[in-house]
């Protein structure tokens, strides 16, 4: 049915794909070619039209992105028993692993962030320059933490523990830096991001860029907050190791030749980034309330890079200072 929605021929395999977490996503091949198709699960439609519409004008200015597929209704998204489908082209290359890329690979992702943010600008609706934000409360964090601990206590599998044994961990963390949480601000520079670069939403072969995927979370957000979420992610294994400074830091000074973010803005978005961190409780609340486990293994990695990064804050500044020319 989808594939003669979206007019993709005759199916010869259709193969599930393994990586991903928030949607299901499938490879399809049809005598026309090779096509993804994507369960779309956690964005709103209209969220997900508006970042299909824009897909065009990114690849008329070189950008590799898949080009989407509409029905013959001019539809991005079909819905079949509940559950909404879109379908774009099938893009070559494999997901970079940030230790497996040499400075050089490092500092071509940071010039296509920045290159991306340039971009968006002009093809996005005018984006506010400046955006509030108001990091959260470590007094509300603690009790959703300790509501959080009770539920796992009444219950016995594997996540319970190690959830129990982290929140023990994230609140003597709160306890300790509650005077760090950064001020209410006014955070600039920002504008439009396409919100989740990192490996598995990036293609690369032979040391070239072939994709950038999975558009769903496009919006207006402070640009240090996307550089340091990128590289937090793509220079620790997604959180499993340490981060390396030194390939972050090629990313850096290759995304500030784009774009003019200062030392002190990166620092401020990499404190801010670290609270939201220490004070998140979302995966939990999937679990918890939601019933949703996809997101279990994302609980366990942010927060072993949590503890890495609450050591480490200060080789992170100085690592942002330096690629930053000061």
């Amino acid at each position: 049915m989808i594939a003669e929605h979206f007019r993709l021929g005759r199916v010869v395999a259709c193969r599930p794909v393994a990586t991903g977490v928030m949607n299901l996503n499938w490879r399809v091949t049809t005598d026309r070619g090779d096509f993804a198709v994507k369960r779309v699960t956690d964005r709103p439609p209209e969220a997900f039209r508006a970042a299909q519409r824009i897909l065009p004008g990114l690849a008329e200015r070189g950008f590799p992105v898949p080009a989407p597929r509409w029905t013959g209704e001019g539809s991005a998204l079909l819905q079949i028993n509940g559950f909404r489908y879109a379908v774009s082209e099938w893009l070559p290359g494999a997901h970079p692993s940030g230790s497996g890329l040499d400075p050089a690979a490092c500092g071509l992702l940071g010039d296509l962030a920045g290159r991306l943010h340039l971009a968006l600008a002009e093809l996005c609706p005018a984006a506010p320059a400046v955006l509030p934000d108001r990091p959260a409360d470590a007094d509300r964090t603690r009790a959703e933490l300790r509501r959080y601990a009770g539920l796992a206590a009444r219950r016995d599998d594997r996540f319970d523990r190690l959830a129990g044994a982290e929140i023990e961990r994230r609140l003597v963390l709160l306890d300790t830096a509650a005077g760090q949480r950064p001020p209410d601000a006014d955070v600039t520079p920002c504008g439009w991001t396409h919100g989740d670069l990192q490996p598995l939403n990036l293609l690369m072969d032979r040391g070239r860029v072939t994709g950038v995927l999975d558009w769903d979370r496009l919006g207006v957000r402070p640009f240090g907050l996307e550089v340091l979420r990128t590289v937090t992610i793509m220079f620790s294994a997604g959180g499993r190791t340490a981060l390396d400074l030194e390939r972050s830091a090629a990313f850096v000074r290759a995304y500030r030749a784009r774009v003019p973010i200062t030392a002190d803005q990166l620092v401020d978005a990499a404190d801010r980034r670290w609270w939201a961190l220490a004070t998140e409780t979302w995966p939990l609340k999937r679990h918890y309330d939601d019933g949703d486990d996809r997101c279990d293994q994302l609980f366990t990695t942010r927060s072993t890079f949590l503890h890495w990064w609450s050591r480490h804050r200060a080789g992170v500044r100085t690592m942002l200072v330096e690629a930053s020319g000061r």
